[in-house]
C-alpha cells in the first residue's frame, strides 16, 4: 500500500509541477520564437509555443534526480541519449535542421544503445528465426529505433495524438513494471503519465494551447522503442508473455504502417518520399470532418484493435499476424479515403447546385 501511495503521489507532483511550469515556459518560448508558425499545412491559425517535450523532459529530469534512483543504472544509457534527442528536437524547432543531420545524430544515439547492450537479439520466430548473430542484433536494432523514432514524429500533426499514444504507452510500461515488481521503472513511467496528460491539457486548450514540437515527439517517441526493446528481455520469464514485442506493437504499429504507406505513396507519385503532404491517415479524417479530439480517439481505438489482433493471432510469432494488422489498418483507412471521396462529391454537387 505504501508503495502505491509512493507512485500515486509522484505522478501527480509531476502532473501539478507541470502544469504550474507550462504557463511560464509559453512566456519564455514567445521570447525566444520557440513557436510553431502556422502555413499551409498548418491546422492551427496562430504561432504556438513548442514546449510540450521540453516541460516533460525537465519535470521528470528533476524529479528523478530528486527521487535518486538506484535501478536508473539499468536504463541509463536510454536516459542519457533520450536527452540527446531532446537537445536535437528544440534545435530543430527553433533552427529547422536539415533531415541529414537529425538521421546521423538518431543513427549515433541508436548505436550507443546498441553498444550498452539493449538490442533485439531475436526475431521471435518471423521466418521460422530465433536467435540472430551480434551484427545481425546491431543492424536490427539501429533500424528499428531509427524507423520508430521517425514513424512516432510524423504522428505528431493534430491536437492530442501523440501525446494520447506516448500516454499510454507509458501506462503500459507502468504496468509491466509493476508486474515484474520494479517498482523505481514504475516510478518513471508514472513520472511520464503526469507530465503528459498536464501537457495533454494544455495541447487540448484553445485558449493556452501548446504543442509537443519536434523535442518532444523525438524524445518520446526514442524513449518508447528503446524501453520497448528493454523490456524484451523480460519476454522470456516464467510468465511466458512477450512483454517488449507486445509493447513495441502496440505503440508503433499504426505509426510505422502509416508512415511506410505514406512513402511509398509519394514514391508511387514520383515524388521525394520525405517531402512533407497531408497524406497521414489523421489529415484524411481531418477531411471527414472530425474534431481533433474524435481523431485522438479513433486512433488510439484502432491500435487496440490491432494489438488484440496481434495478441490472438500471434502464436508462435508468426509473421501472419503483421500481415493481418497491416492488412486491417489498410482496409480501415481505404474505407476513411472512399468516405473523404464520398464527401468531396457531394459538397461538389452542393456548390453546383448553389451556382445555378
Amino acid at each position: 500500500m505504501k508503495n502505491f501511495m509512493e507512485l500515486a503521489i509522484s505522478g501527480t507532483l509531476a502532473f501539478i509541477l507541470s502544469m504550474c511550469i507550462i504557463p511560464l515556459m509559453r512566456v519564455v518560448a514567445q521570447k525566444l520564437k520557440l513557436v510553431d508558425v502556422p502555413n499551409m499545412r498548418k491546422v492551427h491559425q496562430t504561432a504556438i509555443p513548442l514546449i510540450g517535450g521540453l516541460v516533460i523532459g525537465m519535470i521528470v529530469f528533476l524529479l528523478m534526480g530528486v527521487s535518486g534512483f538506484k535501478s536508473l543504472k539499468e536504463i541509463l544509457p536510454i536516459i542519457i541519449t533520450s536527452y540527446i534527442m531532446l537537445l536535437l528536437g528544440a534545435l530543430d524547432d527553433k533552427a529547422d535542421l536539415k533531415a541529414l543531420y537529425k538521421l546521423a545524430v538518431q543513427l549515433c544515439v541508436s548505436i550507443i544503445i546498441a553498444m550498452a547492450g539493449i538490442r533485439i537479439t531475436s526475431l521471435y520466430g518471423l521466418f521460422g528465426v530465433y536467435e540472430i548473430t551480434v551484427y545481425a542484433q546491431y543492424l536490427l536494432t539501429v533500424l528499428v529505433i531509427t524507423t520508430a523514432v521517425n514513424a512516432f514524429n510524423l504522428i505528431d500533426g493534430i491536437d492530442g495524438l501523440a501525446g494520447s499514444v506516448a500516454g499510454i504507452g507509458f501506462v503500459l510500461f507502468f504496468i509491466i513494471m509493476l508486474l515484474e515488481k520494479n517498482l523505481e521503472l514504475a516510478k518513471i513511467g508514472v513520472l511520464f503519465i503526469g507530465s503528459i496528460i498536464a501537457f495533454l491539457k494544455y495541447n487540448m486548450s484553445k485558449k493556452s494551447k501548446i504543442f509537443l514540437g519536434n523535442s518532444g515527439a523525438l524524445f518520446l517517441g526514442y524513449l518508447l522503442i528503446c524501453v520497448g526493446i528493454y523490456i524484451t528481455k523480460f519476454d522470456n520469464d516464467n510468465s511466458g508473455f512477450p512483454y517488449g514485442i507486445f509493447f513495441i506493437l502496440f505503440v508503433f504499429t499504426i505509426p510505422v504502417i502509416d508512415s511506410i504507406r505514406v512513402y511509398a505513396d509519394r514514391i508511387l507519385r514520383g515524388k521525394s518520399p520525405f517531402k512533407a503532404d497531408k497524406a497521414h491517415i489523421h489529415h484524411h479524417l481531418l477531411q471527414l470532418g472530425l474534431s481533433h479530439k474524435k481523431i485522438t480517439l479513433t486512433i488510439v481505438l484502432m491500435n487496440i484493435l490491432i494489438f488484440v489482433i496481434q495478441y490472438f493471432f500471434f502464436k508462435n510469432y508468426s509473421v501472419y499476424s503483421s500481415l493481418i494488422s497491416f492488412f486491417a489498418f489498410v482496409s480501415v483507412f481505404k474505407i476513411i479515403k472512399t468516405m473523404n471521396v464520398f464527401t468531396l462529391w457531394k459538397k461538389t454537387i452542393k456548390e453546383m447546385e448553389t451556382v445555378k
